[in-house]
C-alpha cells in the first residue's frame, strides 16, 4: 500500500487500452455565443425537407367606402369639400360645458381669432371664450376648448390665419379659368338659392339652412359692410356645409 502524499504511479499502456480520451469528451468553449439566446440549430441531414413558401402577390385594393376623404384612385370623381361634422363621441372638451351646436358653427363660420397647428392637419377658431378644433381630413369637430386654455397651449410657433377658413374648406370643385366669387350680395343670394339654401332674414343677422344638412345653422349678415363679404360667405358655406358657391 502506497504511504500517503505519494506520487501515483502512471498507468501503464496496457492499463489504457480500449478507454477513450478524456480530452475528446470535453465540449470547447463558444466565444461568439450571446449570453441569453440559444445556439443556432445545425444542418443536420436527417430533418425532412420543406416545402418553398408561396408568394401571394399584391392584389387591386378594393373600392374605397363611401365616407372615404383621401383615396389612391386618381379618378375618383367625389369632391374634397365636405360639409361640417358635429358628433359627441369624436369630439374632446376641456374647460367647456354646454356648448350647442349653433354656437359651434357659428365660432367655425365667423371665428374671431383662428390658427392652424399640428402640422397642419387640424384647423382652431377662436369665438368669444369658445375654441373649436376642426379635422382638416374630413371637417370633422375633435375639439372643443376654452379660450384661456386654448391659448396657453398654442404653440409658440404657429400659423395665424383669420381667413383660414377660405384656405382650409379646399379647393374649387371647378377649378381653372372663369372661378370666381360673386360680386354682389343680390349674386350671392342668388347663388344661394339655386344651390338650395334657405335665407331666413333677421334684425341684423339672418339664418343660413340647408335641407340636405339638418342641424347646421349659419348666420348671415343682413347689412354687411365689408366689401370682401360675399367672398368671406362663400369660404363660410364652403366651411360649414361643404357646398362651392363660386364659378
Amino acid at each position: 500500500m502506497p504511504s500517503p502524499g505519494a506520487t501515483p504511479p502512471r498507468p501503464t499502456p496496457k492499463a489504457l487500452a480500449g478507454r477513450t480520451d478524456p480530452a475528446r469528451a470535453v465540449t470547447p468553449v463558444d466565444y461568439s455565443a450571446v449570453p441569453g439566446r440559444r445556439p443556432a440549430a445545425q444542418p443536420s441531414d436527417r430533418l425532412p425537407r420543406r416545402r418553398a413558401r408561396t408568394v401571394e402577390l399584391p392584389r387591386r385594393p378594393a373600392e374605397a367606402p363611401t365616407g372615404a376623404v383621401h383615396t389612391l384612385d386618381a379618378d375618383d370623381p367625389r369632391p374634397l369639400p365636405r360639409p361640417l361634422r358635429i358628433r359627441d363621441e369624436d369630439i374632446r372638451a376641456v374647460g367647456v360645458a354646454g356648448a350647442d351646436g349653433e354656437r359651434i358653427v357659428q365660432a367655425v363660420a365667423d371665428p374671431e381669432d383662428a390658427w392652424t397647428a399640428d402640422a397642419g392637419t387640424s384647423d382652431h377658431f377662436l369665438r368669444g371664450d369658445l375654441v373649436v378644433q376642426v379635422r382638416r381630413a374630413d371637417n370633422a369637430v375633435i375639439g372643443l376648448f376654452s379660450a384661456r386654455y386654448a391659448l396657453s397651449v398654442r404653440p409658440a410657433e404657429y400659423e395665424p390665419a383669420l381667413d383660414i377658413a377660405e384656405a382650409a374648406a379646399g379647393p374649387s370643385t371647378r377649378g381653372g379659368q372663369g372661378t370666381r366669387h360673386p360680386t354682389s350680395r343680390r349674386e350671392l343670394l342668388r347663388r344661394m338659392e339655386e344651390a338650395g339654401f334657405v335665407v331666413t332674414p333677421g334684425a341684423t343677422h339672418g339664418r343660413v339652412t340647408h335641407p340636405a344638412h339638418p342641424g347646421l345653422v349659419l348666420p348671415f349678415a343682413s347689412t354687411p359692410s365689408d366689401r370682401r363679404f360675399t367672398r368671406h360667405a362663400v369660404a363660410q358655406i364652403r366651411r360649414v356645409f361643404g357646398i362651392d358657391l363660386r364659378r
